[in-house]
């Protein structure tokens, strides 16, 4: 039996007056990529910001490695959890290197100077994420998927035993969208690490995710297995489109969707 990674239990969370998140429960192993899809607005983003105290919860309990979220100071959270946000602009002119050398603060001391280990680990990031031959790079010069690929490399140089990914493979080619799926698998897989992956594409994320959790209007509508929440009338239910389908991918025997004209 794999071990809990976080445990969240009745997470209500939102904005001003608005609750955007509705008593969600689910529990993330380690060894296991969780896939998180939905329609637009349907609370998965904030969800993710829930999860790693961005956004105090209304009620509810999340707990990391069976520490109580509250209970871990910034710098603990960031050494077991590394992070890649769906948008995050460049507030300075980093190398590419530079860039992903950040992601070694949580083990560093306050100004301290990055050690041959930071620097390795932040080498193996960019060579994992495919960006070692853009190193050299200015940030600001990346295009979109490039600096996709940046903020992954930046989480990756972390090495954190949990991942938090607000879909990583936007503005992606096919090709690399496939790569940093399958690097999400080996993770987890091979390295044990916890994986939570939100995704627009059911198609990559039934492939490549052990479960997925759907949310619909802050709430869960279903979790399990990909065969086991893809299902027609849950999906259209879900997006409110009738003209979707599943079909059996005949490679892999992996549901998947496709459009019904």
């Amino acid at each position: 039996m794999k071990n809990i990674a976080v445990k969240a239990f009745k997470l209500c969370a939102g904005y001003e007056r608005e609750d955007v998140l509705r008593s969600v429960s689910f529990e993330l192993h380690t060894g296991e990529v969780l896939g998180v899809v939905g329609p637009n607005g349907s609370g998965k983003s904030t969800l993710l910001r829930a999860l790693t105290g961005l956004l105090p919860l209304r009620s509810g309990k999340v707990q990391m490695q069976g520490r109580a979220l509250p209970s871990l100071s910034a710098k603990e959270r960031a050494r077991l959890c590394a992070v890649q946000p769906q948008i995050e602009m460049p507030l300075f002119d980093y190398s590419v290197r530079d860039f992903v050398l950040l992601g070694r603060h949580p083990h560093r001391a306050l100004l301290g100077a990055a050690h041959p280990t930071d620097h390795e680990a932040a080498e193996r990031a960019l060579r994992r994420a495919g960006m070692s031959e853009m190193s050299e790079r200015s940030i600001r010069a990346l295009s979109t998927g490039e600096w996709q690929r940046a903020l992954l490399a930046r989480a990756l140089a972390q090495e954190t035993p949990l991942l938090f990914l607000d879909e990583p493979a936007a503005h992606l080619d096919p090709g690399h969208r496939y790569a940093i799926h399958l690097l999400l698998r080996q993770l987890a897989h091979k390295e044990n690490r916890a994986v939570l992956c939100i995704s627009h594409d059911l198609n990559l994320a039934a492939e490549f995710c052990d479960r997925l959790m759907l949310l619909r209007a802050g709430s869960v509508l279903a979790l399990g297995t990909p065969e086991e929440v893809l299902q027609e009338k849950i999906l259209q239910e879900l997006f409110g489109c009738a003209a979707l389908r599943v079909a059996i991918n005949p490679h892999t025997g992996r549901p998947g969707t496709v459009f019904a004209s």
